[in-house]
């Protein structure tokens, strides 16, 4: 019987032990069913690691349970996080289950699946162990019904070590910062409680806090310690290996900073910071002239790859929109300045489905030949697509660009703002309904995905070049407006 599984490989101890070695726990439970069972013990690492269900992503088998024990080094803790869950729904998860449980805490247990109203799904709530250690137990009891049809596929689960001094006992973890009393006198000390990796303290370090004083550090400094997004850094990240011609199905996790925003019609954008969204200004205001009679209405939704999720997950509500002001709509033959910026009502949870895409700071990341990604819900084949697709492009040479727009006898503007990728004999994988989305690259110094691009124009679905919005061009803009200075 194959024990939980930590990426492409089967991780079981020598040895199993049947259920009524087990008897004092499955009293504790009341289950009492009779279900092969096999351990293992897994090592946690700072980087994000994948645990999942027997057999995942295809359905498991009835009539088995695997526990895993997660341990840290020593002065760290153990993090989890379910990105996906799927499991038969019972009364009180009597049935199939997922049970979590660390040194001093009671046992959790969950079922049924994220979004559901049945069972008890763990839906996005993060824990954290009081101690270096934490255990999963899968069980999924022998049917007495004898069922042959395989319909939920377990679980997927990011773990990962993190430092013992910004953890908290078992429990969804908050942004905030954790402050302790000290028995005798007036002063509290706060260590800065960020969710790594997808916020990091700025500024680090410990800092007190007495009656009489505000928050300072050792220096006398006052700060306030906060915590700040993560950029860039996708706990699924996209194999850049591939060199499939055309668009292919994104996982979740591969672009957490995809939007899909549905105002004059459907297009795309890429959270920044926590309450931003980067897009096309023509999203807003198209060019032309039966989209200037319509009412506008802005929808955000964020952190799904598919189109039917993402209602379910709820639209954003956006607090303020903001035009570049170079951006004319009544040109229609000239798209500089195709960018704008939605502030968000309310700053948005990160996790491992939604983390912020970073900014450009250098003119190396536009060098022709440099291969980026672009990613969208617009149509494909001639239908709207219902899932988050990708494609991968290069960057192409400027003068290829303008020759192409020549021979095609095209009049548009193709400015310093701009910048082109794609390829002349290839199929052009961006459509209708993907503006706005937009273009990264791998920053190699930096180590973080950067979004150079934005969806602008092209001509139409065929083969050829697609033009991008030249994002670093208007860095000073972009932070001005969202500093509020703007």
């Amino acid at each position: 019987m194959p024990g939980l599984r930590r990426g492409n490989y089967l991780w079981g101890s020598p040895h199993s032990t049947s259920c009524p070695g087990k008897m004092w726990w499955l009293l504790l439970w009341g289950v009492l069913q009779a279900c092969p069972t096999q351990g293992s013990v897994l090592l946690a690492q700072q980087l994000p690691q994948q645990l999942t269900s027997p057999r995942y992503p295809e359905p498991y088998l009835k009539g088995q349970e695997s526990t895993t024990v997660i341990e840290a080094p020593k002065g760290y803790a153990v993090r989890l996080v379910f990105q996906e869950f799927d499991l038969e729904p019972s009364q009180d998860c009597e049935q199939d289950s997922v049970t979590i449980t660390a040194s001093g805490m009671d046992p959790q247990r969950f079922c049924g699946q994220h979004g559901s109203p049945l069972g008890n799904p763990p839906g996005q709530r993060e824990f954290v162990s009081s101690g270096s250690s934490l255990q999963l137990t899968f069980c999924a009891p022998a049917s007495s019904e004898n069922k042959t049809t395989l319909l939920h596929k377990g679980f997927l689960a990011l773990y990962q070590a993190v430092s013992i001094n910004h953890s908290q006992p078992i429990s969804q973890v908050s942004r905030g910062s954790e402050t302790t009393h000290t028995p005798g006198d007036n002063l509290f000390k706060t260590q800065n409680h960020c969710q790594e990796p997808y916020y990091q303290t700025v500024p680090s370090g410990m800092f007190t806090c007495t009656a009489q004083d505000p928050w300072k550090e050792t220096q006398d400094r006052e700060e306030v310690p906060h915590c700040v997004p993560v950029c860039g850094r996708p706990v699924i990240p996209i194999a850049q290996n591939q060199e499939v011609q055309g668009s292919s199905k994104a996982k979740l996790g591969n672009f957490p900073w995809q939007a899909f925003t549905i105002i004059y019609g459907r297009g795309g954008g890429a959270l920044l910071g926590d309450r931003w969204i980067l897009t096309a200004a023509h999203t807003i205001y198209p060019k032309d002239s039966i989209s200037l009679r319509k009412n506008r209405s802005v929808n955000v939704f964020l952190g799904h790859t598919k189109t039917e999720e993402l209602i379910k997950l709820g639209n954003h509500p956006v607090r303020r929109v903001v035009v570049h002001p170079d951006y004319h709509q009544n040109d229609s033959h000239n798209f500089d300045g195709d960018i704008a910026l939605l502030e968000l009502q309310h700053s948005v949870p990160l996790g491992p489905r939604l983390l912020p895409v970073c900014l450009p700071d250098s003119e190396t990341l536009y060098r022709s030949g440099l291969m980026g990604y672009v990613s969208g819900f617009g149509v494909e084949k001639g239908w709207l697509t219902t899932e988050l697709k990708y494609s991968k492009l290069p960057v192409a040479p400027r003068e290829a660009c303008k020759a192409w727009l020549q021979e095609k006898q095209r009049s548009e503007v193709f400015s310093d703002n701009m910048f082109c990728a794609g390829n002349k004999t290839w199929q052009q994988s961006v459509c209708q309904g993907d503006s706005g989305g937009i273009y990264v690259v791998w920053d190699d110094r930096a180590h973080h995905w950067v979004a150079t691009g934005i969806v602008s124009w092209g001509i139409g679905c065929g083969k050829g070049y697609g033009f991008y919005t030249k994002v670093l061009n208007y860095v000073d803009w972009i932070k001005r407006v969202m500093d509020g200075k703007d």
